[in-house]
């Protein structure tokens, strides 16, 4: 008999793995925009008043950066999985997109094998006229489950391939998207006292 409950927790942990560094990136993502929106300056009171000035302030003079065209970032990654990512300059996502489609085609590699093989087996018992012609059911379970768990796999390489080509697009979209303390544009000052 075969046992599914492995496979199925290991492809869980796969796509919960992915879900957590795809969290993950989003939630640094944000952290950095919001630390780069404000600077805190905090100045000493003046010799005869009896409160504290906080003030925040940003620094918004433009800085000329380049851009990278989403067409290409998209071409990139359609053509070899992670070099849109090194395009855009997101190293780090490589390793993760790799590890995914590598281990997904290798298991729907692994599944297509274990399915060639219950299917021949299952083919000869039907040939050998088992259980009156109808096949060894064991063999037709286990044709059937090796088909399903392969097919299962196959969407995970497409998804896969089409999160890689999704994520370089909106790299490059977001390329010049600049979250450090120059903002760009003009100087904003706000000023509260503090009793």
């Amino acid at each position: 008999m075969v046992c599914q409950v492995p496979v199925r927790k290991r492809v869980q942990i796969s796509i919960g793995c992915l879900l957590l560094c795809a969290l993950c990136s989003f939630g640094h993502a944000q952290y950095k925009v919001s630390s780069a929106l404000f600077k805190s300056n905090r100045s000493h009171p003046a010799s005869r008043t009896s409160f504290q000035v906080d003030s925040l302030s940003a620094d918004t003079t433009s800085v000329g950066q380049t851009s990278k065209s989403p067409a290409t970032a998209i071409l990139l990654s359609a053509v070899l999985p992670g070099a849109g990512q090194v395009y855009t300059g997101r190293y780090w996502k490589v390793p993760l997109i790799l590890g995914f489609g590598a281990y997904f085609v290798s298991m729907w590699v692994k599944m297509d094998n274990h399915y060639a093989e219950s299917r021949d087996a299952y083919a000869a018992s039907v040939a050998a006229g088992v259980e009156g012609g109808q096949g060894d059911s064991r063999k037709l379970y286990e044709r059937d489950f090796y088909r399903d768990e392969r097919d299962r796999f196959g969407f995970y390489v497409v998804l896969t391939y089409l999160l890689n080509i999704i994520d370089a697009y909106v790299g490059a979209s977001l390329y010049d998207f600049d979250v450090g303390d120059n903002l760009g544009g003009t100087s904003v000052k706000l000023s509260i006292p503090i009793r």
